[in-house]
Protein backbone atom coordinates (compact mmCIF):
# COMPACT_ATOMS: atom_id res chain seq x y z
CA UNK A 1 0.00 0.00 0.00
CA UNK A 2 1.24 3.64 -1.08
CA UNK A 3 -1.06 6.11 0.70
CA UNK A 4 -0.22 9.35 2.03
CA UNK A 5 -2.91 11.65 4.07
CA UNK A 6 -3.90 14.97 3.93
CA UNK A 7 -3.11 18.26 6.31
CA UNK A 8 -6.46 17.50 7.70
CA UNK A 9 -6.01 14.11 8.85
CA UNK A 10 -3.02 14.86 10.01
CA UNK A 11 -4.86 17.44 12.37
CA UNK A 12 -7.20 15.15 13.40
CA UNK A 13 -4.44 12.35 14.41
CA UNK A 14 -2.71 14.99 16.31
CA UNK A 15 -5.21 15.43 18.41
CA UNK A 16 -6.76 12.26 18.84
CA UNK A 17 -3.67 10.69 19.64
CA UNK A 18 -2.49 12.99 22.72
CA UNK A 19 -5.69 12.24 24.37
CA UNK A 20 -5.99 8.67 24.00
CA UNK A 21 -6.61 6.26 26.48
CA UNK A 22 -4.31 2.95 27.53
CA UNK A 23 -5.78 -0.27 25.70
CA UNK A 24 -4.54 -3.02 28.88
CA UNK A 25 -1.89 -5.89 27.67
CA UNK A 26 -3.99 -8.90 26.69
CA UNK A 27 -2.87 -12.63 25.52
CA UNK A 28 -0.62 -12.04 22.07
CA UNK A 29 -0.77 -8.08 22.15
CA UNK A 30 0.97 -5.06 23.15
CA UNK A 31 0.37 -2.31 25.02
CA UNK A 32 -1.51 0.17 23.04
CA UNK A 33 -2.41 3.74 23.11
CA UNK A 34 -5.51 4.27 21.07
CA UNK A 35 -7.62 7.64 20.55
CA UNK A 36 -10.25 8.85 22.19
CA UNK A 37 -12.64 8.46 19.85
CA UNK A 38 -11.94 4.51 19.87
CA UNK A 39 -15.07 4.16 21.82
CA UNK A 40 -16.72 0.21 21.32
CA UNK A 41 -17.30 -1.79 24.51
CA UNK A 42 -21.05 -2.64 26.17
CA UNK A 43 -20.58 0.35 28.53
CA UNK A 44 -19.82 2.93 25.90
CA UNK A 45 -23.06 1.41 23.66
CA UNK A 46 -25.27 1.97 26.54
CA UNK A 47 -23.85 5.69 27.11
CA UNK A 48 -23.86 7.00 24.23
CA UNK A 49 -27.37 4.76 22.68
CA UNK A 50 -28.52 6.36 26.33
CA UNK A 51 -27.79 10.57 25.66
CA UNK A 52 -29.49 10.11 22.25
CA UNK A 53 -31.91 13.33 22.15
CA UNK A 54 -32.54 14.36 18.29
CA UNK A 55 -33.21 10.89 17.30
CA UNK A 56 -34.80 8.25 18.71
CA UNK A 57 -32.90 5.16 20.75
CA UNK A 58 -35.56 2.15 21.13
CA UNK A 59 -34.43 -1.76 22.28
CA UNK A 60 -34.51 -3.59 19.49
CA UNK A 61 -34.23 -7.50 21.17
CA UNK A 62 -32.02 -9.16 24.17
CA UNK A 63 -29.35 -11.36 23.06
CA UNK A 64 -29.15 -15.14 23.41
CA UNK A 65 -27.42 -14.18 26.52
CA UNK A 66 -29.93 -11.30 27.36
CA UNK A 67 -27.86 -8.53 26.59
CA UNK A 68 -29.37 -5.39 24.70
CA UNK A 69 -29.34 -4.35 21.34
CA UNK A 70 -30.40 -0.86 20.51
CA UNK A 71 -31.70 0.84 17.73
CA UNK A 72 -30.76 4.61 16.96
CA UNK A 73 -33.21 6.15 14.06
CA UNK A 74 -33.18 9.45 12.41
CA UNK A 75 -35.60 10.54 10.63
CA UNK A 76 -39.56 8.76 10.06
CA UNK A 77 -40.31 5.85 7.90
CA UNK A 78 -41.56 6.87 4.81
CA UNK A 79 -45.14 5.62 3.49
CA UNK A 80 -44.66 3.23 1.18
CA UNK A 81 -48.72 2.17 0.55
CA UNK A 82 -47.90 -1.64 1.19
CA UNK A 83 -50.26 -3.77 -0.73
CA UNK A 84 -48.25 -6.78 -0.68
CA UNK A 85 -45.35 -8.92 0.59
CA UNK A 86 -42.26 -8.55 -1.41
CA UNK A 87 -42.54 -12.09 -2.83
CA UNK A 88 -46.11 -11.14 -3.99
CA UNK A 89 -45.12 -7.97 -5.41
CA UNK A 90 -42.55 -9.36 -7.74
CA UNK A 91 -44.62 -12.30 -8.83
CA UNK A 92 -47.37 -9.42 -9.72
CA UNK A 93 -44.34 -7.89 -11.54
CA UNK A 94 -44.48 -4.19 -9.54
CA UNK A 95 -42.53 -4.37 -6.97
CA UNK A 96 -44.39 -1.27 -5.60
CA UNK A 97 -46.76 -3.10 -4.55
CA UNK A 98 -44.69 -3.79 -1.83
CA UNK A 99 -42.66 -0.39 -1.52
CA UNK A 100 -43.51 1.93 -3.78
CA UNK A 101 -41.13 4.67 -3.51
CA UNK A 102 -41.96 7.25 -6.62
CA UNK A 103 -43.25 10.01 -4.40
CA UNK A 104 -42.07 13.13 -4.38
CA UNK A 105 -42.10 13.34 -0.56
CA UNK A 106 -39.90 10.22 -0.36
CA UNK A 107 -36.68 9.94 2.04
CA UNK A 108 -33.89 7.33 1.25
CA UNK A 109 -32.77 5.68 4.07
CA UNK A 110 -29.79 4.02 4.88
CA UNK A 111 -29.18 0.90 7.72
CA UNK A 112 -26.06 0.51 8.83
CA UNK A 113 -24.86 -2.46 11.16
CA UNK A 114 -22.01 -2.58 13.54
CA UNK A 115 -20.43 -6.22 14.78
CA UNK A 116 -22.07 -9.11 13.03
CA UNK A 117 -19.13 -10.69 14.75
CA UNK A 118 -18.73 -9.05 18.33
CA UNK A 119 -14.68 -8.81 18.50
CA UNK A 120 -15.11 -6.97 15.07
CA UNK A 121 -15.61 -3.71 16.52
CA UNK A 122 -14.26 -1.21 14.11
CA UNK A 123 -17.72 -0.68 12.96
CA UNK A 124 -19.08 0.22 16.22
CA UNK A 125 -16.58 2.78 17.22
CA UNK A 126 -18.00 4.23 13.43
CA UNK A 127 -21.32 4.47 14.37
CA UNK A 128 -20.82 5.64 17.92
CA UNK A 129 -18.70 8.63 16.54
CA UNK A 130 -21.45 9.05 13.81
CA UNK A 131 -24.13 9.35 16.73
CA UNK A 132 -22.00 12.24 18.65
CA UNK A 133 -21.79 13.82 14.95
CA UNK A 134 -25.71 13.82 14.51
CA UNK A 135 -26.05 14.62 18.59
CA UNK A 136 -23.81 17.21 19.13
CA UNK A 137 -21.81 17.79 15.79
CA UNK A 138 -19.06 16.69 16.70
CA UNK A 139 -16.83 13.29 17.23
CA UNK A 140 -15.88 11.23 20.54
CA UNK A 141 -12.53 13.40 20.03
CA UNK A 142 -14.19 16.48 19.55
CA UNK A 143 -13.60 17.25 16.44
CA UNK A 144 -16.51 18.35 13.34
CA UNK A 145 -16.61 16.35 10.65
CA UNK A 146 -18.90 18.76 8.58
CA UNK A 147 -19.23 16.75 4.93
CA UNK A 148 -20.52 14.32 6.75
CA UNK A 149 -22.63 16.11 8.72
CA UNK A 150 -24.21 17.56 5.41
CA UNK A 151 -24.09 13.84 3.09
CA UNK A 152 -26.63 13.49 6.47
CA UNK A 153 -29.23 15.88 5.37
CA UNK A 154 -32.49 14.33 3.59
CA UNK A 155 -32.21 10.88 4.62
CA UNK A 156 -33.01 8.52 7.23
CA UNK A 157 -30.30 7.06 9.37
CA UNK A 158 -31.14 3.73 10.86
CA UNK A 159 -28.29 2.41 13.11
CA UNK A 160 -27.61 -0.87 15.37
CA UNK A 161 -24.18 -0.39 16.91
CA UNK A 162 -23.88 -3.96 18.31
CA UNK A 163 -25.71 -6.65 16.70
CA UNK A 164 -23.86 -9.35 18.72
CA UNK A 165 -23.15 -8.48 22.26
CA UNK A 166 -22.42 -11.81 23.41
CA UNK A 167 -19.81 -11.91 21.22
CA UNK A 168 -18.68 -8.77 22.10
CA UNK A 169 -18.53 -9.36 25.96
CA UNK A 170 -16.08 -11.93 25.42
CA UNK A 171 -13.12 -9.31 23.93
CA UNK A 172 -11.80 -8.81 26.49
CA UNK A 173 -9.70 -5.79 24.85
CA UNK A 174 -11.21 -2.99 23.03
CA UNK A 175 -9.21 -3.41 19.79
CA UNK A 176 -7.19 -5.57 18.01
CA UNK A 177 -4.19 -3.39 16.84
CA UNK A 178 -1.23 -4.51 17.45
CA UNK A 179 -2.22 -8.02 18.50
CA UNK A 180 -1.13 -10.81 16.44
CA UNK A 181 -3.47 -13.16 14.17
CA UNK A 182 -3.32 -16.42 16.65
CA UNK A 183 -4.68 -13.97 18.90
CA UNK A 184 -7.26 -12.53 16.80
CA UNK A 185 -8.59 -16.39 15.64
CA UNK A 186 -8.64 -16.94 19.58
CA UNK A 187 -10.94 -14.50 20.12
CA UNK A 188 -12.76 -14.39 16.78
CA UNK A 189 -13.58 -18.16 16.27
CA UNK A 190 -12.30 -19.75 20.13
CA UNK A 191 -10.96 -22.91 20.23
CA UNK A 192 -12.26 -26.53 19.95
CA UNK A 193 -12.33 -28.75 22.73
CA UNK A 194 -9.30 -30.09 22.37
CA UNK A 195 -7.72 -25.98 23.10
CA UNK A 196 -6.79 -26.19 19.09
CA UNK A 197 -7.71 -23.00 17.46
CA UNK A 198 -11.39 -23.49 15.36
CA UNK A 199 -9.67 -21.28 12.77
CA UNK A 200 -11.71 -20.04 9.41
CA UNK A 201 -13.31 -21.41 8.10
CA UNK A 202 -13.40 -24.64 9.70
CA UNK A 203 -15.56 -22.48 12.28
CA UNK A 204 -18.50 -22.87 10.28
CA UNK A 205 -18.42 -26.67 9.64
CA UNK A 206 -20.38 -26.79 12.99
CA UNK A 207 -23.65 -24.84 13.45
CA UNK A 208 -24.47 -24.26 16.06
CA UNK A 209 -21.10 -24.53 17.22
CA UNK A 210 -22.33 -24.12 21.23
CA UNK A 211 -21.34 -27.64 22.72
CA UNK A 212 -18.22 -28.34 20.54
CA UNK A 213 -15.69 -26.01 21.61
CA UNK A 214 -13.79 -24.61 25.17
CA UNK A 215 -13.82 -21.26 24.20
CA UNK A 216 -16.58 -19.51 22.08
CA UNK A 217 -15.23 -17.06 20.54
CA UNK A 218 -17.29 -13.95 19.70
CA UNK A 219 -18.30 -14.89 16.05
CA UNK A 220 -20.93 -16.22 17.92
CA UNK A 221 -23.79 -15.63 20.11
CA UNK A 222 -24.19 -17.56 22.97
CA UNK A 223 -26.22 -19.99 21.63
CA UNK A 224 -23.56 -20.28 19.45
CA UNK A 225 -25.14 -19.14 16.45
CA UNK A 226 -22.89 -17.34 13.61
CA UNK A 227 -25.59 -14.85 12.31
CA UNK A 228 -23.73 -15.07 8.80
CA UNK A 229 -25.05 -18.63 8.39
CA UNK A 230 -27.98 -18.70 10.33
CA UNK A 231 -31.05 -20.96 8.67
CA UNK A 232 -32.82 -17.39 7.01
CA UNK A 233 -36.30 -19.14 6.14
CA UNK A 234 -36.65 -20.24 10.10
CA UNK A 235 -33.91 -18.11 12.26
CA UNK A 236 -32.83 -19.14 14.66
CA UNK A 237 -31.40 -16.65 16.54
CA UNK A 238 -33.68 -13.95 18.08
CA UNK A 239 -31.35 -11.28 16.55
CA UNK A 240 -31.29 -11.83 12.98
CA UNK A 241 -35.56 -11.74 13.42
CA UNK A 242 -34.76 -8.64 14.70
CA UNK A 243 -32.75 -6.91 12.08
CA UNK A 244 -35.00 -8.93 9.41
CA UNK A 245 -37.91 -6.79 10.65
CA UNK A 246 -36.10 -3.56 10.34
CA UNK A 247 -35.17 -4.51 7.11
CA UNK A 248 -38.73 -5.51 6.33
CA UNK A 249 -40.30 -2.39 7.89
CA UNK A 250 -38.13 0.76 7.14
CA UNK A 251 -36.99 -1.10 3.53
CA UNK A 252 -33.79 0.92 3.36
CA UNK A 253 -31.93 1.49 0.33
CA UNK A 254 -28.96 0.60 1.00
CA UNK A 255 -27.97 -1.84 3.95
CA UNK A 256 -24.29 -1.91 5.32
CA UNK A 257 -23.15 -4.75 7.62
CA UNK A 258 -19.84 -3.76 8.88
CA UNK A 259 -17.02 -6.47 9.47
CA UNK A 260 -13.56 -6.03 10.61
CA UNK A 261 -11.40 -8.30 8.26
CA UNK A 262 -8.03 -8.84 9.61
CA UNK A 263 -5.88 -6.79 7.49
CA UNK A 264 -7.64 -6.66 4.35
CA UNK A 265 -7.52 -3.62 2.12
CA UNK A 266 -11.02 -2.07 3.15
CA UNK A 267 -13.61 -3.04 0.27
CA UNK A 268 -16.98 -3.70 -0.14
CA UNK A 269 -17.85 -7.56 -0.69
CA UNK A 270 -19.80 -7.99 -3.82
CA UNK A 271 -23.71 -9.88 -2.39
CA UNK A 272 -23.95 -13.19 -3.89
CA UNK A 273 -27.59 -14.74 -5.51
CA UNK A 274 -29.03 -11.27 -6.11
CA UNK A 275 -30.25 -9.43 -9.23
CA UNK A 276 -26.99 -8.37 -11.40
CA UNK A 277 -28.44 -4.86 -11.04
CA UNK A 278 -27.56 -4.65 -7.20
CA UNK A 279 -24.17 -5.89 -7.94
CA UNK A 280 -23.70 -3.04 -10.36
CA UNK A 281 -25.06 -0.39 -7.39
CA UNK A 282 -22.44 -1.78 -5.01
CA UNK A 283 -19.73 -1.73 -7.88
CA UNK A 284 -20.58 1.89 -8.24
CA UNK A 285 -20.55 2.73 -4.63
CA UNK A 286 -17.29 1.26 -4.44
CA UNK A 287 -15.97 3.41 -7.20
CA UNK A 288 -17.14 7.04 -5.46
CA UNK A 289 -15.57 5.63 -2.25
CA UNK A 290 -12.34 4.76 -3.54
CA UNK A 291 -12.08 8.17 -5.18
CA UNK A 292 -13.27 9.92 -2.28
CA UNK A 293 -10.46 8.31 -0.51
CA UNK A 294 -7.63 8.94 -2.95
CA UNK A 295 -8.83 12.90 -2.83
CA UNK A 296 -8.85 12.61 0.87
CA UNK A 297 -5.07 11.71 0.59
CA UNK A 298 -5.89 7.62 1.20
CA UNK A 299 -4.38 6.62 -1.84
CA UNK A 300 -4.79 2.55 -2.57
CA UNK A 301 -6.50 2.70 0.53
CA UNK A 302 -9.99 0.87 -0.94
CA UNK A 303 -10.22 -1.87 -3.06
CA UNK A 304 -12.92 -2.59 -5.35
CA UNK A 305 -14.20 -5.89 -5.92
CA UNK A 306 -15.60 -6.50 -9.45
CA UNK A 307 -19.13 -7.73 -10.42
CA UNK A 308 -19.23 -11.63 -9.82
CA UNK A 309 -19.84 -14.13 -12.69
CA UNK A 310 -21.45 -17.62 -11.79
CA UNK A 311 -19.27 -20.41 -13.53
CA UNK A 312 -21.06 -23.11 -12.24
CA UNK A 313 -18.36 -23.82 -9.47
CA UNK A 314 -18.98 -26.66 -7.06
CA UNK A 315 -19.31 -26.04 -4.01
CA UNK A 316 -21.46 -22.97 -4.55
CA UNK A 317 -20.52 -19.61 -2.19
CA UNK A 318 -22.89 -19.35 0.80
CA UNK A 319 -26.03 -17.65 0.53
CA UNK A 320 -25.11 -15.80 3.62
CA UNK A 321 -26.71 -12.40 5.74
CA UNK A 322 -26.07 -10.01 3.42
CA UNK A 323 -27.63 -12.31 0.88
CA UNK A 324 -30.71 -12.69 2.88
CA UNK A 325 -31.01 -9.21 3.46
CA UNK A 326 -31.40 -7.66 0.48
CA UNK A 327 -34.32 -10.38 -0.69
CA UNK A 328 -36.11 -9.62 2.90
CA UNK A 329 -37.07 -6.32 0.76
CA UNK A 330 -35.81 -6.35 -2.47
CA UNK A 331 -32.81 -3.80 -1.82
CA UNK A 332 -28.96 -4.11 -1.59
CA UNK A 333 -27.59 -5.08 1.22
CA UNK A 334 -23.88 -4.87 1.45
CA UNK A 335 -20.72 -6.83 3.50
CA UNK A 336 -18.09 -3.67 4.11
CA UNK A 337 -14.82 -5.32 5.46
CA UNK A 338 -12.35 -3.45 7.49
CA UNK A 339 -8.74 -3.51 8.23
CA UNK A 340 -8.34 -4.22 11.82
CA UNK A 341 -4.55 -3.17 12.22
CA UNK A 342 -2.96 -6.51 13.55
CA UNK A 343 0.41 -6.59 13.64
CA UNK A 344 0.88 -8.25 9.90
CA UNK A 345 1.38 -7.14 6.74
CA UNK A 346 -1.35 -3.69 5.12
CA UNK A 347 -1.56 -3.38 8.84
CA UNK A 348 -3.42 0.18 9.08
CA UNK A 349 -3.41 2.90 12.20
CA UNK A 350 -6.72 3.69 14.35
CA UNK A 351 -6.79 6.81 12.60
CA UNK A 352 -7.09 4.99 9.19
CA UNK A 353 -9.52 2.49 10.29
CA UNK A 354 -11.65 5.44 11.73
CA UNK A 355 -11.10 7.71 8.59
CA UNK A 356 -12.09 4.65 6.39
CA UNK A 357 -15.50 4.13 8.15
CA UNK A 358 -16.23 7.92 7.60
CA UNK A 359 -15.47 8.01 4.02
CA UNK A 360 -18.00 5.12 3.79
CA UNK A 361 -20.51 6.67 5.67
CA UNK A 362 -20.10 9.73 3.61
CA UNK A 363 -19.83 8.10 0.16
CA UNK A 364 -22.81 6.27 1.08
CA UNK A 365 -25.49 8.92 2.05
CA UNK A 366 -24.63 11.16 -0.56
CA UNK A 367 -24.53 7.83 -3.12
CA UNK A 368 -28.18 7.47 -1.98
CA UNK A 369 -29.79 10.57 -2.72
CA UNK A 370 -29.24 10.07 -6.27
CA UNK A 371 -30.09 6.26 -6.20
CA UNK A 372 -32.55 5.31 -8.76
CA UNK A 373 -34.99 1.80 -9.62
CA UNK A 374 -33.22 -0.05 -12.03
CA UNK A 375 -37.08 0.19 -14.06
Amino acid sequence: MNYTQNEKIMSITEKTLVVGVDIAKERGGVNMTMPIYWKNSLNDIESIVGSVAKGRANLLCHSAGGRDVYLVEYGKKNNINRMANYSSATGAKDPKRYADKSGENYVPTVLLVGAIHGGEMEGIVGILNLISLMETEVDLAGIPNHELLDATRDINLILIPCLNPDGRARVPFDSFVGKDLKTARHYFQGTWKDGSLCDWPDCKAIHPILGHVDFLGSYFNDDGINFMHDNFFAPMAKETRALFDVCDEWVPDITILLHGGSNTSPCLLQPRYVPVYMNNIVYDLSTNIKKAADKKGYIDMFRIIDVPTDRGEYPPVSFNLTSACSHVNGEVCITFESNQGLAEDNRHTPDEIYAAHMILFEETFSFVKNKRDPI
